[in-house]
């Protein structure tokens, strides 16, 4: 019997019971639903915390310190075990370590620093972060620069990304620009006129960091700028409103350096948190500020604060780590973590998997027995072609035939269902709950009764929402994802199903002897 003839009596023979076939199809596609929709929330999870790991930085950074760590710039920074140091071999030792793509030491500023630009300074920023780092290791740590090219002078420096915002204007009372910080802290205001809510957009900086020079005010008593004081109810400070040095008996005079920032370093904490709202400096510029402000200090032998190491790859993390372990150090990094949170996606998604077999397993029963009534119903049938000479193969292939093909269909409809649902439930979280990028100002004004009633997510298209819902983006939370290899998987799992639970009663079928079959009644 030709293949064409086995699919051909296959196609007459399920059409034969239709209400039987459909209700045994449905089955499967409830399985198949339940099984895709449950391994596609779990991976739904899965981007969620790849994108939070994301949102953390460069994930491939290791941070060494030491067990007796003794504070920015200060010259006890060794372990209680008095022979791991952090110091320029100890950072020679890191680079020279398998796996590791550059290491930089890092040096926070002890000392309080006021930055002042502008005509007469005008512009102030109290309190800033300096931090220092090896700027020939810039390019192999991965630091990015927004705008702006690495220092080449010692009165060159890098300003952290959001750093201009960190100014005030002190001719109207302290105010300053605001900034949603790349989306981070974007919020939206509903407009009267529009009937949408409106993102609020990033207002620009006093002045460019990068063509205005900035005035360092810092010493070893300094408490900050007199105008930060009186505004907040303090007084007494040793620092004038231009950054005069303070005289009083037992403080040290202040220390005013003029820099300028060659370039903008895109902020991660995980490089330090200067890259976001401070300075970033040479490491020996650094230093030769920290001896102007503390001769004293800055004659003992440096250790430094923590060293950053970064590895070649996420890969490689572990085994940097173990490393740096075995020559006494310590470490930190979000390895732990990034494991941590995949060994709890990957059981979610076990669980929910398991959960969604039950519904395909039940399927499987009620296509065996779906098998096994046809046999029973076509016995006559069955001996009348071993009469006239069908190869038993043929038979055993032609019940086989019948069951993968319930899987087949119903595994092809419950995948093409589940991709809806998952689609309808990422639409929902866009409108509603804030998934996507402007669907939870939409959602929630629309949802508070002041909103437009079109629920487009504060302006976005329909047309946008489902394509992000489909593809997903960079600011686009997915609660369902599921992968084209899960609706591959579904698919061929339903039609194994459907064959292997259908071979009990194909053999079955080219047992029965041939004149038994054919004297049959039924």
């Amino acid at each position: 019997m030709r293949f064409g003839d086995i699919l051909r009596l296959c196609r007459q023979n399920l059409w034969r019971r239709k209400s039987r076939t459909i209700l045994t199809v449905l089955g499967v596609i409830v399985g198949c639903c339940s099984i895709v929709l449950m391994v596609s929330l779990g991976q739904g999870i899965n981007e969620q915390n790849e994108k939070m790991l994301k949102s953390m930085g460069d994930l491939s950074i290791v941070t060494v310190y030491t067990n007796g760590y003794a504070g920015p710039m200060g010259g006890g920074g060794s372990s209680e075990m008095g022979d791991t140091k952090l110091d320029d071999k100890a950072v020679e030792s890191f680079r020279a370590m398998s796996g590791v793509s550059g290491v930089t030491p890092m040096m926070n500023f002890p000392y309080n620093v006021t930055a002042r630009a502008g005509a007469g300074g005008r512009y102030l920023h109290d309190y800033v972060q300096v931090m220092g780092i090896d700027m020939t290791q810039l390019d192999q740590m991965g630091y990015k620069l927004v705008g702006g090219e690495k220092p080449v002078k010692k009165d060159q420096v890098l300003a952290g990304e959001w750093f201009a915002y960190g100014f005030m204007d002190t001719l109207k009372n302290g105010e300053q620009r605001t900034s949603t910080r790349g989306g981070q802290y974007s919020s939206c205001t509903f407009n009267q006129a529009t009937g949408q809510c409106e993102e609020d957009q990033d207002e620009d900086p006093f002045f460019d960091p990068l063509a205005t020079q900035i005035s360092l005010t810092t010493g070893t008593n300094y408490q900050g700028d007199q105008y930060t004081m009186n505004m907040s109810g303090g007084g007494g400070g040793t620092g004038g409103a231009g950054g005069a040095s303070g005289s009083a008996a037992g403080q040290s005079e202040n220390v005013t350096l003029d820099v300028r920032a060659s370039g903008i370093v895109a902020g991660d904490y995980n490089k330090g948190y200067a890259t976001s709202d401070g300075l970033v400096m040479d490491l020996q510029a650094l230093k030769e500020l920290a001896a102007k402000v503390d001769p004293a200090a800055a004659k003992k032998a440096t250790a430094y604060d923590q060293v950053l190491v970064k590895a070649a790859d996420l890969k490689s993390v572990p085994e940097v780590e173990s490393q740096i372990k075995a020559l006494g150090y310590e470490t930190s990094s979000y390895e732990d973590m990034r494991k941590s949170l995949e060994e709890q996606s990957r059981a979610i998604q076990l669980i929910l998997g398991g959960i969604g077999a039950v519904s395909l397993l039940v399927a499987a029963i009620g296509i065996a027995n779906t098998m096994v009534m046809s046999v029973t119903e076509r016995t006559r049938e069955i001996g009348i072609m071993k009469a006239l000479g069908c190869y038993v193969r043929d038979i055993r292939v032609m019940f086989l035939a019948e069951a993968g093909a319930i899987g087949f269909f119903g595994g092809l409809i419950g995948c093409v269902l589940s991709g809806l649902i998952s689609l309808g439930i990422n639409v929902v979280g866009a409108l509603y709950a804030g998934g996507m990028s402007g669907g939870m100002s939409g959602g929630m004004v629309s949802g508070a009764g002041g909103g437009s009633g079109d629920h487009t997510g504060g302006g976005t298209s329909i047309w946008t929402i489902l394509w992000q819902a489909i593809v997903g983006g960079e600011n686009v939370t997915r609660y369902s994802v599921i992968p084209w290899w899960l609706f591959l998987f579904a698919v061929l799992f339903s039609t194994l199903i459907g064959v292997l639970f259908g071979f009990g009663p194909a053999n079955k079928a080219v047992r029965i002897p041939a004149l038994d079959a054919i004297k049959n009644s039924e």
